[in-house]
């Protein structure tokens, strides 16, 4: 059946003409901030986008229509803050343009081999042939549990070209490394177009190999071919078929583009700006440049990634908190499995696997005898398997690419889902809500009792849009607070128009839901991670009033690979090693953090609690220090031991064949690095010493471990290389998006999107926890006297008035009852508490 969301059409309800009351746009009162610049004057929580300054311009608080105190938020964008780091600020290279988009070098010159459509047609064919041999073969050895004869070893190592024999390789159940895989869960059909995609690679490495060609050409000169036409043209990924009219955004990212209609698209590729560096130029990991093993990640991380408490003064463990909610609606890697998406293991009580008996896509992590950990339990080997390769977008030969399962947009996947399946067992079916279940009369996320559940099986982990809800404690909650709103916004609007069906309820909630997700990721996150230098020279910051018209077609929002593999995951050095939950008076309790992981249970009677943590705690600073509950006990259980996330991160790099990080300076357009000496420049002495000791030289240093070793910029959580890589992926989400929230495509009234830009987190945590009455206004940040705790109900926190979204009736009617037309304005927040979460449902 059609839903009409990429057909014409349309489902049982939809609805393609509302047209919403015209409205005056809403006024603020003008004023002037004490360096006599103009400026709205607007509550703090609406003036985020100038933290720098707001010392200064509280200085001299203004008057809202209200007789309240408020900001003097100026109208030119600029900043006029003092230097908070005092350090550098982030240079306008010809690297990155005047857009914030950053440009691809060209292809090195390399010579493009003489091969025939037929010879292609030839080994494309054979490749398909060994490949399905070759996956039978896997299948029964490793998860099958059959076993062959020795002698018949030799067969399967011609046709996998490595041998394989080995009666069981499955991850086993209860180990650190099962609840890491079992993070990277895999759909069935996401595991068939990773099979796919490999079909694709192993003609790419058998046209290497049968031509002899150099690993320069396997990169830069195989993708000049196509496989359409050829065996293996069943590796290309299919087209989209979109409807123009439709007004929504679907569900799996597509048609976003109405030329590149897959760009953002789940289940598709990762971008590159720089080309991989794979060892053998299609596929093998990333080695040094004369072909030497790079220095185990472990080794790195055990000796320059210590655990030292440096806490931010002023920012809140909510920065971090974030950080991985905006990173799930943007990433999800997956990972090789087996058959029903059984894991696979690497090594055998800690011990490496033999080469011959790995499975093909292992990439275990040695661990030295000396490690300062885990020598303790005689562990020499850390489990790793490389991620699913994915289809290459234009249907050609080439490397190896990877693929994120949830859309590349900025589009609250993580809350309903990447598929029209994942989304539709997410739903109510009546009044456009989201599927509850209650508990103590609370309403929470649907239960997932398959997946996990506390001591007592009375408690389970939770389902959402995204498959990794239940991975820690805060994550699971900051998914109930968006659950809520999903529902509380969609009760308003049902008040507001009771004609509406359900398929319009969701479709324009959702629609609202989203464009409050990107206005808290640009207007109060963002700036804290980029500094305002940045965000203020490529125009990332939000409008004070009005539309923009920065949308541009020909910007790809899809997620590059740097940014999934290695730059986004700087919150890791963020993280605290214990969870810290505070009751209204303001006494403490803690749990390790590593208790917390697939356990999400406190959510269910600790929502408060741990809301008021996460505005009290402080962030980790961003820096090459991390928390031993991730470096030495993630996913721990009861081993006592568990994994290195941050030698995980290093492995995942080389996995993908990131370039090394001075090529990342060099395409931000920052000076390249040529000697120890300089890293001492843009990190430490210390940290430039230890890691002479183990890269060859300055040219190997992994891109994570020298973006995280960097000095942050002024007024801003990054150092430069990691702010030139975020800050691209966030100009493509706000450029190439064409349901950007300020843009005219996006199709809200001016005076609807001057209601969004009321909203903040601390009104989202005032309507969407339980019982939550105060709370500071920017928080992201620390409270203090300029930024003091206040009254959920009062005009420091303001939020939406949904009565701009009644629709307007044929006849110019607006169908509005009397009851709906007194209601005080400030739907939510001003004169609302958070009782409605708390209805019979």
């Amino acid at each position: 059946m059609n839903d009409g969301r990429r057909g014409s059409v349309a489902a049982a309800g939809q609805r393609f003409d509302i047209v919403f009351d015209d409205a005056p746009t809403q006024n603020f009162p003008t004023c002037q901030t004490p360096d006599k610049r103009q400026g709205l004057c607007k509550p703090l929580a609406q003036c985020a986008i100038f933290y720098a300054e707001i010392p200064s311009l509280l200085e001299r608080p203004c008057q809202t229509r209200s007789a309240q105190n408020g900001v003097c938020c100026p109208l030119d964008k600029t900043s006029n803050g003092k230097p908070s780091t005092g350090g550098p600020k982030f240079p306008i290279r010809p690297g990155v343009g005047n857009d914030g988009v950053l440009s691809s070098p060209p292809p090195p010159d390399v010579p493009i081999p003489k091969i025939s459509a037929r010879q292609l047609q030839e080994v494309a064919e054979m490749s398909l042939k060994t490949f399905k041999i070759r996956i039978d073969r896997i299948q029964d050895i490793l998860f099958n549990k059959k076993s062959l004869p020795l002698e018949n070893c030799p067969s399967v190592c011609i046709l996998k070209h490595i041998p394989i024999c080995i009666n069981q390789v499955t991850i086993p159940k209860g180990t650190p490394a099962a609840s890491h895989q079992k993070f990277f869960a895999t759909t069935n059909q996401v595991l068939d177009i990773g099979s796919n995609a490999q079909l694709n690679l192993e003609t790419s490495m058998n046209v290497l190999n049968n031509f002899q060609l150099t690993p320069l050409q396997g990169t830069f000169a195989l993708p000049k071919f196509s496989v359409k036409g050829t065996a293996a043209e069943k590796a290309c990924p299919g087209e989209s078929q979109c409807n123009p009219s439709y007004p929504y955004r679907t569900i799996d990212g597509s048609c976003n583009n109405q030329e590149n209609v897959d760009w953002g698209k789940s289940q598709t590729a990762f971008q590159r700006i720089l080309q991989p560096k794979y060892g053998d130029g299609l596929n093998s990991p990333r080695v040094t440049a004369t072909g030497q093993p790079l220095p185990s990640p472990r080794l790195v991380s055990d000796r320059f990634i210590p655990d030292e408490n440096r806490p931010y003064r002023n920012l809140t463990l909510m920065v971090m908190q974030w950080g991985q909610f905006v990173d799930h609606d943007l990433t999800h890697t997956p990972i090789v499995k087996g058959e029903n998406s059984t894991g696979i293991s690497c090594c055998e009580n800690g011990q490496p696997l033999e080469a011959s008996l790995r499975h093909p896509d292992c990439f275990p992590i040695e661990i030295t005898p000396e490690d300062s950990f885990y020598k303790q339990f005689n562990q020499r080997c850390m489990e790793f398997v490389r991620s699913l390769p994915a289809p290459r977008k234009e249907c050609n030969l080439g490397p190896r690419e990877q693929m994120t399962q949830v859309t590349h947009l900025l589009d609250g996947s993580m809350i309903y889902g990447s598929t029209e399946r994942r989304a539709t067992s997410l739903r109510e079916g009546v009044g456009g809500r989201l599927l509850v279940q209650t508990n103590g009369g609370r309403e929470h996320m649907p239960a997932n009792p398959n997946e996990c559940s506390d001591a007592n099986q009375e408690k389970f982990c939770f389902r959402a849009g995204d498959l990794r809800v239940n991975e820690q404690v805060h994550l699971a909650l900051i998914h109930t607070i968006w659950f809520r709103e999903h529902n509380r916004v969609a009760r308003e609007l049902e008040i507001l128009n009771p004609h509406w069906a359900d398929e319009t309820l969701y479709q324009e909630t959702r629609r609202i839901v989203i464009a409050e997700l990107q206005h808290i990721t640009y207007n109060e996150w963002l700036p804290l991670i980029l500094g305002p230098n940045y965000m203020r020279t490529f125009e990332l910051q939000p409008t004070q009033k009005g539309y923009t018209q920065l949308y541009n077609p020909s910007i790809d929002p899809s997620v590059t690979n740097a940014f999934a593999s290695a730059a986004f995951r700087f919150g890791h050095s963020m993280i605290q090693g214990v969870v810290k939950m505070f009751n209204p008076f303001g006494a403490s309790r803690n749990k390790p953090f590593s208790q917390t992981q697939f356990q999400p249970f406190e959510v269910y009677d600790s929502c408060d609690d741990l809301v008021r943590g996460l505005a009290n705690q402080e962030s980790q600073r961003m820096d090459r220090f991390a928390s031993q509950a991730v470096t030495n006990h993630l996913f721990e259980g009861q081993s006592g031991f568990g994994l290195d996330l941050f030698a995980l991160n290093i492995q995942r790099g080389r996995d993908h064949a990131l370039p090394p990080y001075n090529d990342w300076r060099e395409v931000c357009g920052l000076k390249r690095l040529n000697s120890w000496r300089d890293f001492e420049a843009v990190a430490d002495k210390a940290m430039a010493d230890s890691l002479s000791t183990l890269y060859p030289n300055v040219d190997e240093v992994d891109l994570f471990i020298g973006g995280v070793s960097e000095k942050p910029l002024d007024g801003a959580v990054l150092g430069p290389t990691f702010t030139c890589i975020v800050g691209d992926q966030f100009a493509r989400l706000r450029r190439g998006d064409r349901f950007f929230y300020e843009e005219v495509t996006a199709r809200f009234t001016e005076a609807q999107l001057d209601q969004i830009k009321k909203v903040s987190l601390a009104r989202l945590l005032c309507d969407n926890s339980d019982d939550i009455t105060v709370i500071q206004p920017l928080i992201f940040q620390k409270a203090s006297f300029l930024n003091q705790r206040m009254p959920c109900n009062s005009e420091s926190i303001p939020g939406i008035d949904f009565r701009f979204w009644t629709e307007k009736r044929r006849g110019g009617g607006s169908g509005q009852t009397q009851r709906q037309n007194e209601r005080p304005r400030g739907g939510s927040g001003q004169g609302n508490n958070n009782s409605n979460r708390r209805r019979n449902r």
